[in-house]
C-alpha cells in the first residue's frame, strides 16, 4: 500500500495540471476519490504542520474539477461536495482550482442537453 501511495504522490508532485472527475454521490465525492486524497495526504511530504497551522506542499498547480450531478446543487445548501474538495485541495496547497458543472442530468433529456451545453461553455471559457 505504501508503494502505491508513493507512486500516486509522485504523479501529483510531477503534474502541472490536474483534472479530476467527481460525480456527486449522496451530496459528496465518491469513495474512490476520497481514497485518492487519503493516499496522497502525507505529513512532511504533501503538507506540513507549522506554528501557523498546516501548510500545503503541492503548490503551483492548476486543478480542473468536472462535477456531474443528477440534481441542481450549485451554490446551494445541498452542495457540500465543492466546499469539501476546496478544503482538501487547499490543505495540500492546490488553490488554483476551477470547477466545471454538469447538473440536472437525472432530470430528463432537456436538462441533460442544458447540462452538457453549460459544461462545454465552462470548459471553453476555462481554456480560453
Amino acid at each position: 500500500r505504501v508503494a502505491l501511495d508513493d507512486a500516486l504522490i509522485e504523479q501529483v508532485q510531477k503534474a502541472d495540471v490536474l483534472v479530476i472527475g467527481s460525480p456527486m454521490y449522496n451530496f459528496g465525492m465518491t469513495v474512490q476519490l476520497k481514497s485518492w486524497f487519503d493516499a496522497i495526504a502525507r505529513a512532511g511530504v504533501t503538507f506540513k504542520y507549522t506554528e501557523n497551522g498546516p501548510q500545503g506542499l503541492l503548490t503551483g498547480k492548476k486543478v480542473y474539477v468536472a462535477l456531474a450531478r443528477g440534481g441542481m446543487h450549485r451554490d446551494g445548501v445541498t452542495d457540500s461536495q465543492v466546499p469539501h474538495l476546496k478544503t482538501l485541495l487547499g490543505f495540500l496547497g492546490m488553490t488554483d482550482v476551477q470547477f466545471v458543472y454538469s447538473e440536472g442530468i437525472a432530470m430528463g433529456p432537456e436538462a441533460v442537453a442544458r447540462a452538457h451545453a453549460q459544461a462545454e461553455a465552462e470548459i471553453e471559457a476555462a481554456l480560453a
